[in-house]
């Protein structure tokens, strides 16, 4: 009950500011697609895909290493430390990314190179400085600083496109400002520069982060390969305009990822300090992993017929090509988001190598399908690819956790899961909206009946866990 009361508390808080800071995100897709034609958004689209690629591999999630110590660590000195052998790595790494970036800039005559580059190594330096916030406890700080991130990402977004008629560059510059502006805010409360003091760089923490996070930088290779990969296909098989429809759906997909980002934030702080192989460990891993399948298919549910109503409000008519792909993408957003979460698990346990030969299942499987099918099927085939993949490395997941604790999935929920699913795929595709109206006060109605019985213990215990 203790874990469970801080992980409902948990996403409680970063529910209140991620929701807000994404949903305004997400607001942006009228303006992105009323000032850019879809070749340009799809140009955009792959040149960050291309970004995080370099990012990923060069940075090597070195944040994930630091959290992971970081809340091992009982003293507060050792803690700085690993933040500072941390940092020192993430610096080594930011020179070789601007090289690599630089020189496939060059080669590639990448259009607008500064700010790509810029893009990646931003992305990067926010994640460091979000998950050193989170590590000190600083959850409201980091939420109210993505919160003024995104307010300012948005504001220079209208004014770049809107009065100064910028192209697909606007995209770049106001993300990168928008970022720094947040790691300015968590600087001068963390003064991770100001505290810096030679001793804190120890060999022995570096060599043990490095030890830690070099198999995440080859699993970022493979999950490049998994969720940016096919964008590259696209563009290269058919077009840029095909991949700027791809991207639109990929947006829509990204709700769920909106529902569930404020859980796995706080999951993730759970999962990493909960690292015992007893009979109540295997217990909570199991509950949680049942309970989120079902959240994020309840998700699904509810917003795929809401999709359906508000996307001509939200997309230019320009992107229409983009509103049948959704769904697939969707689903297959949904099988990432417990991809991830069944990762934090498996990376309780240190056992990145797991994670990496799951990862590169998936990656193959994607490529695979993908090349199959791009031809015979257009950009669908990407949506269906990464289902594929994502489904495959799940149930690899699922059987590597039940071999290292006693974790038991509760299977039997998926013979009401999956065909409901069916149900509101055929009312988007084949209905109308009055079709999916009915669809959304249906899938409240099986919601309700889907988590009534694991939410009954919550609200009987309310009080202990709100206290």
């Amino acid at each position: 009950m203790k874990e469970l009361k801080r992980l409902i508390k948990t996403t409680g808080i970063y529910f209140l500011g991620t929701v807000g800071t994404k949903l305004i995100s997400f607001l942006l897709l009228p303006l992105y697609t009323s000032y850019l034609v879809p070749s340009q958004y799809g140009q955009y689209d792959v040149n960050i895909t291309y970004a995080t690629l370099f990012a990923s591999v060069c940075f090597l999630d070195i944040w994930t290493g630091i959290m992971k110590y970081m809340f091992e660590c009982r003293e507060d000195d050792q803690q700085l430390h690993v933040v500072y052998s941390g940092i020192v790595i993430f610096l080594s790494s930011a020179v070789i990314y601007i090289a690599l970036m630089a020189c496939f800039g060059v080669i590639r005559k990448t259009e607008y190179l500064p700010g790509v580059a810029a893009y990646g190594f931003f992305l990067c330096l926010q994640n460091l400085y979000g998950y050193l916030a989170r590590a000190y406890g600083k959850n409201l700080l980091f939420i109210f600083s993505g919160m003024i991130s995104t307010a300012c990402n948005a504001l220079l977004n209208i004014l770049f496109l809107v009065a100064w008629k910028w192209d697909y560059k606007a995209l770049y510059v106001a993300y990168a400002i928008g970022i720094l502006i947040q790691c300015i805010i968590l600087e001068a409360k963390l003064q991770l520069l100001r505290q810096f003091k030679r001793r804190y760089l120890d060999k022995d923490t570096i060599k043990n982060l490095l030890r830690f996070s070099l198999p995440l930088c080859i699993n970022s290779l493979c999950y490049w390969l998994l969720t940016g990969y096919n964008r590259i296909i696209i563009e290269r098989e058919i077009d840029a305009a095909a991949n700027g429809y791809y991207a639109v759906a990929s947006k829509f997909g990204g709700i769920l990822l909106l529902v569930s980002s404020c859980f796995s934030m706080a999951w993730q702080e759970v999962a990493y300090s909960k690292y015992g192989k007893d009979e109540d460990t295997g217990k909570f891993y199991s509950y949680a992993t049942s309970i989120y399948i079902k959240v994020l298919f309840c998700g699904f549910f509810v917003i795929l017929p809401m999709v359906y109503m508000l996307f001509p409000y939200l997309v230019d008519k320009g992107y229409d090509a983009a509103k049948p792909m959704i769904p697939v993408n969707m689903l297959a957003t949904l099988a990432g988001i417990l991809f991830i979460f069944l990762a934090n698990i498996i990376g309780t346990y240190k056992k990145n190598n797991v994670v990496f030969l799951s990862t590169l299942a998936a990656s193959a499987v994607n490529m695979a399908v993908v090349h199959a099918a791009i031809g015979k099927i257009g950009a669908e085939a990407a949506n269906i690819a990464l289902l594929a993949g994502y489904v495959v490395s799940d149930v690899i997941r699922i059987y590597i956790i039940g071999n290292e604790i006693e974790y038991h999935l509760d299977w039997k929920m998926f013979r009401y899961l999956v065909p409901f699913t069916g149900i509101v795929l055929l009312g988007f595709w084949k209905g109308q909206k009055e079709d999916n109206l009915v669809l959304f006060f249906l899938g409240l109605i099986v919601c309700v009946g889907v988590l009534r019985k694991d939410m009954e213990p919550l609200l009987l215990r309310r009080k202990e866990i709100f206290k």
